[in-house]
């Protein structure tokens, strides 16, 4: 068999040698050829091309496709830390696919951490004192009852509208809609 590994490490694998916590042997058989790749931050006229590579592969694999970042969005990208590096930017990107309700991502579709860009149904939740699963019930009841409930908003309680304009099946949100109790009639006009 005939095998090649190609590794990353964001550690100083020097480092970890020295104080015993990596391997000796073991780096110089996977130190063939070392490349240094700059973190994001240090090289920020890379985002944009990242930031459409993203939108086109999961687009396609979340069933949305045709979205774009709006202008304000892309400068928010270009300006951000990025301390989870790239994964974190596709990270983001994924959120804003998925949380859009239009085809124009915009940054209340993204949290980036920075306080003013946070959903009040993903953030604003003292789940700290809770255990694991229920702390995740909680987060995901306040997203459900936030997302759906504003969808119903624009669309006047139209369930079929507003499962095509999140890209769900009519009987799926009407699912979840009966899961977390949120009723499409009290977004009727005259209701």
């Amino acid at each position: 068999m005939d095998v090649r590994a190609i590794a990353s490490t964001n550690r100083n694998l020097a480092e970890k040698i020295r104080l015993g916590e990596f391997r000796e042997d073991l780096f110089y058989r996977l130190n063939v050829l070392s490349m240094e790749l700059p973190p994001l931050r240090e090289r920020r006229e890379d985002i944009p091309l990242l930031v459409s590579h993203f939108l086109e592969k999961h687009g396609r694999g979340l069933n949305r496709p045709g979205k774009r970042v709006s202008q304000e969005l892309m400068a928010r990208f270009s300006s951000h830390p990025w301390e989870g590096n790239v994964r974190e930017l596709e990270s983001a990107v994924m959120r804003g696919i998925l949380f859009a309700p239009d085809e124009e991502i915009r940054p209340e579709n993204v949290d980036l951490g920075d306080e003013e860009l946070r959903s009040p149904c993903l953030v604003e939740n003292n789940v700290h004192g809770l255990d694991y699963r229920d702390a995740k019930e909680e987060v995901l009841n306040r997203f459900h009852q936030s997302y759906f409930s504003r969808l119903l908003e624009e669309t006047g309680g139209n369930v079929t509208r507003a499962a095509k304009r999140c890209g769900l099946e009519r009987q799926g949100l009407q699912q979840i809609l009966r899961r977390y109790g949120i009723r499409a009639d009290r977004f009727r006009s005259g209701s």
